[in-house]
């Protein structure tokens, strides 16, 4: 019997109590605690709404958390906008030629697009009423915008200086024309090429206004030595420099009353004056 167990046998003998015939019965042994893991601590548990993988009310949470999975909805809203793309680039180009007939005080509006047969029409048509500020344009025109900033240019850096020049005291008020858009050939002919006028390159300029002064219309004037004839060839000198075609008296019959003034575009960037 071992020593520390005949101690505890010796003391029970002397006070009288029994002992169990097995023996006596061994202590459990405890339990070793275990031992604390490295892993993080566990979360405070979050609200409902993350645990079916909707984003947190919590906004620092949402800033601190990894990338998840974009909920359908908003997958459906990335969907629905409209792609972006460039403007078209005649729009930018006519932008660019309303804005430059701005600056020059033109009054304008675009109309429905002109369509007609054998090619004839405008894609997107202007009625200049004012070519420049204070200078009108009469009678209602239409045109593309190219051919109303030619002769807003031309008035305004041509045609009002020599109106200047003029002797007396006058003010330019307005341009009177024949024809702007109109479907027709050449010289008005049954046959052949269609004229610029169908497609609203041309302005066939008939006459000149002013304030103080009687209006000075287009003619035949070569030799008249006179300053209505300087007027003249000063203003259809000058128009070269903004149309690529200018035709008038001594061009041929056709045009003996007027200046045709048109914007083709030929190879080189030939230009047509006579």
């Amino acid at each position: 019997m071992h020593r520390l167990y005949a101690l505890p046998v010796l003391v029970a003998v002397l006070l009288g109590v029994t002992l169990p015939e097995d023996g006596p019965v061994p202590m459990p042994k405890p339990e070793p605690a275990p031992q604390a893991t490295q892993s993080a601590p566990v979360p405070a548990s979050k609200p409902a709404g993350d645990e079916v993988g909707t984003p947190s009310s919590d906004v620092s949470e949402t800033r601190n958390a990894a990338p998840a999975k974009q909920p359908t909805g908003d997958a459906e809203k990335t969907a629905e906008k409209p792609a972006i793309t460039a403007p078209d680039a005649d729009e930018v180009a006519l932008a660019h030629c309303e804005a430059e007939l701005r600056k020059l005080g033109a009054v304008f509006e675009r109309e429905e697009p002109l369509r007609g047969e054998n090619g004839c029409g405008i894609e997107a048509p202007y009625r200049l009423d004012q070519i420049i500020r204070n200078v009108a344009l009469s009678p209602s025109s239409q045109m593309r915008c190219e051919t109303a900033l030619a002769l807003a240019q031309w008035t305004d850096t041509v045609v009002v200086p020599a109106a200047e020049a003029l002797p007396e005291k006058i003010t330019l008020t307005g341009i009177s024309h024949g024809s702007t858009y109109i479907c027709r050939r050449r010289n008005n002919s049954a046959t052949g090429k269609m004229s610029q006028h169908a497609i609203g390159n041309a302005v066939d300029v008939m006459s000149f206004e002013f304030k103080g002064h009687d209006p000075i219309p287009v003619s035949p004037r070569a030799g008249d030595g006179t300053v209505e004839e300087a007027f003249q060839r000063a203003v259809r000198g000058g128009a070269c420099l903004h149309f690529t075609t200018v035709l008038g008296p001594g061009t041929n019959a056709s045009h003996a009353d007027h200046l045709h003034l048109d914007v083709i575009k030929r190879r080189g960037g030939y230009r047509l004056c006579e």
